[in-house]
């Protein structure tokens, strides 16, 4: 049976392929209102010793489809310019 993530629930996995300044975990999981979400983790060295600080964004959905042109930029005559 597939794991099913729950409101409330995340998964990170260590960052294998790390360059520069990417997190060194990655993840996704769902907020409190199961919408999905992506988390990035970086270990830091404080005072008291390492911890993990980390950024939640909304999943990542590239543009489906791109922007109709506008009435504005279409002519009466029908040509392009």
């Amino acid at each position: 049976m597939a794991y099913e993530q729950k409101p409330g629930d995340i998964i990170v996995f260590k960052n294998k392929d790390k360059q520069g300044n990417q997190p060194d975990y990655r993840g996704n999981g769902l907020d409190l209102d199961g919408k999905k979400i992506e988390l990035s983790l970086w270990i830091k060295d404080g005072a008291k010793g390492k911890f993990f600080a980390g950024q939640i964004k909304p999943e990542y959905k590239p543009d489906e489809k791109p922007d109709e042109p506008s009435e504005l930029n279409q002519s009466s005559d029908g040509l392009p310019f």
